[in-house]
């Protein structure tokens, strides 16, 4: 018993094993500009990501490589902060001179540096990542819309909604606690019948 329990073992971390190295060879690296790396050059990032129909997915990562006395690579949250090179609220900034950046998320990165001159220049890039369809991700799960259900009061109570002193109504609530998901019914006499409302908090 004690035999098939470690060969048992063996082949579990074997196969673990094979699945991260299965996982790390799907992740792809990219040096950012190849020879010419991160530096101000008129459209030339552009032209980069289109070269070869990159296709960047979760997981990739981007290799920039640079002087770090004059740049740095700061990611942006939009495409306004890139578009006009705003640094002033990023999401990250790497400062090293060969920094690596991992894609984790799907959607639009947007990189720039903070040297305004050289931004302006043409230093930043864009690149759209998705998903790895080999490993699809679940959709998020939607919202419950379902209230909790709450308590009910008769405003003014025995009295109803009316007119009475300016105080009343204020001392009224101030003995209550109320919630989302209470209601309230505003119950007003008008001449012979009386007519009723309730409006959910």
């Amino acid at each position: 018993m004690a035999i098939r329990t470690r060969i048992f073992s063996f082949v579990f971390v074997m196969m673990m094993s094979f699945t991260v190295l299965l996982s790390s060879c799907s992740a792809r690296v990219y040096k950012v500009g190849d020879s010419e790396g991160w530096t101000a050059k008129d459209d030339v990032y552009y032209a980069w990501a289109e070269t070869d129909h990159k296709e960047f997915q979760v997981g990739d990562s981007l290799v920039f490589k640079y002087d770090p006395i004059i740049n740095d690579v700061t990611h942006v949250s939009g495409s306004l902060e890139y578009e006009f090179c705003d640094y002033s609220s990023p999401k990250a900034v790497y400062n090293t001179g060969h920094d690596v950046v991992t894609l984790t998320e799907p959607g639009f990165h947007y990189f720039i540096t903070s040297n305004q001159g050289q931004c302006v220049l043409g230093q930043k890039l864009e690149v759209l990542v998705i998903h790895d369809l080999s490993s699809p991700v679940p959709p998020p799960t939607p919202p419950s819309k379902i209230l909790p259900v709450g308590n009910t009061y008769k405003v003014g109570d025995s009295k109803g909604w009316t007119v009475y002193d300016s105080d009343f109504y204020s001392k009224w609530s101030e003995e209550k606690q109320f919630h989302v998901g209470d209601s309230l019914i505003f119950e007003s006499p008008m001449k012979s019948t009386t007519s009723m409302r309730s409006t959910e908090i």
